[in-house]
């Protein structure tokens, strides 16, 4: 009895002892901007029955916002999980074509290291031209930034240099951008042989008749490009969140990405053949990501895959190209963005599904081009508007739910805000 009570005892203070040492702790909010704290990190559980999917953001902070909150994970404050057996997928592209762009990404970055378990946030082709346009002119046919349309809204530059660094020439040097890009850009269809690089023969600067006025904004625009992608390096926080965003993410029988799957990719010797294989290129790129290693990287067989991944349209137009590729790598559904439209898309036997619903709302209103959208505002000759961009958020995002019964499938469900 002595003894049995001995045992009893030390037991009893192993136990207490391993107790405290794994004693749960609370955990702060992680990244410069501690929008949300980390509340559970606690790993998903084993049955996962719900995935919700959401477009291209494209630079408005505002609705991405709203789409986040439309799908009930998370409490108002985006810091507790409250859904157990759900997931949720970004398919890219939180940069470019609206004004809140580093907003948008930090709010998505926030979401990930919040909850690393249940949030994925895929590579996008514009954070992808980010990344590259960290490279020298020698790797670049041109600098993705410096289109005047597309990419990086003249506004959204201010939001990579400190407040009181923001002068009055400045927000002039904006002012110019914006009227050149409306009347001599857009209104004159000069798409190509005009663009937003402060230097060269292309330069929208090239137009400013005033020689002072001119070389103030060359060097009021050069100087914000010059922040803006130093805030991408490999140093900087947001610069290595992008660096890792995966390619693909595969989920039982269903595949997500940003572009598309090529049966070309499937076909090239040392192409994709198995799901596995899209998990082992996430790895050799999230080796190669850096600013020093990323553009040539790319030009190699597999940088070219994963370029095809985050760019190919092709599943669009053909439905038999859609099933051929699900067939040979055991899919049911292949999940992307990149290819804008006012809805969802679910077509092939529901087997792709396009969910780039034009979530943002300056692409949505002014597609590609650099509109502020605080008031209508046409071109001095009238073949050009800029319409106003009101505050409601439309398209649509996607849930996806499968039953626990033999041989169930994912149901598809589309979730709006008006």
């Amino acid at each position: 009895m002595i003894l049995i009570s001995v045992l009893a005892l030390v037991a009893g203070i192993v136990l207490f002892g391993l107790q405290r040492r794994f004693r749960s702790r609370p955990l702060g909010s992680r990244g410069k901007i501690p929008v949300m704290p980390v509340i559970n990190r606690d790993p998903p559980p084993t049955i996962i029955d719900t995935i919700y999917a959401i477009g291209d953001l494209h630079g408005d902070v505002h609705c991405a916002r709203q789409w986040v909150a439309a799908t009930n994970l998370f409490d108002p404050t985006f810091s507790s999980w409250l859904q157990p057996n759900a997931q949720l997928v970004f398919v890219g592209d939180y940069i470019d074509k609206g004004p809140t762009s580093l907003q948008t990404a930090n709010f998505v970055k926030n979401l990930t290291d919040a909850f690393p378990d249940r949030v994925t946030a895929l590579m996008g082709n514009h954070e992808m031209e980010a990344l590259l346009d960290r490279s020298p002119a020698s790797d670049r046919r041109f600098y993705f930034y410096q289109l005047p349309y597309s990419t990086v809204h003249p506004d959204e530059l201010l939001n990579y240099i400190p407040p009181e660094s923001v002068t009055s020439n400045t927000t002039k040097a904006l002012d110019i951008l914006y009227d050149l890009a409306l009347n001599e850009i857009y209104a004159k269809n000069k798409f190509r042989s005009i663009d937003f690089s402060p230097f060269g023969p292309k330069s929208v600067c090239n137009l400013i008749s005033d020689p002072d006025l001119s070389s103030m904004v060359r060097e009021e625009l050069a100087s914000l490009q010059a922040h803006y992608i130093a805030s991408f390096a490999s140093s900087t926080e947001l610069g290595q969140w992008m660096e890792k965003r995966p390619i693909t993410y595969v989920f039982e029988d269903l595949v997500f990405m940003h572009g598309g799957l090529n049966p070309a990719v499937l076909e090239v010797d040392g192409g994709i053949r198995s799901l596995e294989d899209l998990g082992k290129l996430n790895e050799k790129f999230l080796n190669q990501s850096s600013d020093t290693t990323i553009a040539s990287f790319m030009r190699t067989l597999d940088g070219q895959i994963v370029y095809d991944l985050l760019t190919y349209r092709g599943n669009h137009k053909s439905c038999m190209e859609v099933s051929n590729v699900a067939s040979a790598l055991g899919l049911s559904k292949i999940v992307v963005g990149h290819t804008p439209d006012d809805d969802v898309r679910m077509v092939c036997d529901d087997k792709f599904l396009a969910i780039d619903s034009a979530l943002g709302r300056w692409i949505r209103v002014n597609g590609n081009q650099y509109c502020r959208g605080e008031e209508t505002k046409s071109s001095a000759n009238g073949r050009y508007t800029c319409d106003t961009i009101g505050s409601s958020c439309e398209g649509q995002i996607v849930k996806m739910v499968k039953s626990n019964t033999p041989n169930s499938t994912w149901a598809v469900e589309l979730l709006s805000l008006i």
